[in-house]
């Protein structure tokens, strides 16, 4: 729990520090602050529900930055295609259309997790999540969201399982 907690405050911290350019006007708002946002996330997520073993710790990580590198990738090469798609002329190539996902994510944080992470990716905006279904705004039917939503739950759901709660006997749940 001691540890879940540090790495929670240096986590934020750093996010303070970058955020207010490591301000020494904002040191003050950031003590106050920091603890504050740690506590709202313990709130939000609930406690540790056991001891994640390191080799969990650094396959979920390695798993998140390999998450992150995939998520600048087609974000870059997303965007790149919306420009194009924006300004093509004689007209432009738009031809917006709502789509349904059904996620086989387990848990409410990790489909939380992939509606957010979604709306990264350009050429699609997450609108609004009832239960496993997904509802995605996208900007053609030719930017294959289906696929991207389908490749990023894997990637989220690797990250959940890495860091998941141990049942009976070792095996997970």
């Amino acid at each position: 729990m001691l540890a879940s907690v540090l790495c929670r405050l240096v986590a934020i911290g750093v996010v303070w520090l970058a955020a207010t350019e490591a301000s020494m006007a904002a040191l003050g708002y950031g003590a106050v602050a920091v603890p504050i946002v740690v506590a709202a996330t313990y709130a939000l997520t609930g406690m540790p529900r056991r001891r994640v073993g390191m080799i969990d710790t650094v396959r979920g990580a390695a798993w998140s930055l390999e998450l992150a590198a995939w998520v600048v990738g087609r974000s870059i090469v997303g965007g790149l295609d919306v420009a194009r798609r924006a300004i093509w002329l004689p007209h432009v190539d738009v031809a917006p259309e709502w789509m349904t996902h059904t996620t086989t994510l387990e848990t409410p944080t990790a489909r939380a997790a992939l509606a957010l992470v979604a709306n990264l990716m350009p050429g699609s905006l997450t609108a609004s999540i009832d239960g496993r279904h997904v509802a995605v705004h996208a900007i053609s039917p030719a930017v294959d969201v289906a696929a991207a939503l389908t490749s990023l739950e894997r990637r989220i759901a690797r990250i959940e399982r890495a860091w998941s709660a141990r049942g009976v006997g070792g095996t997970r749940v």
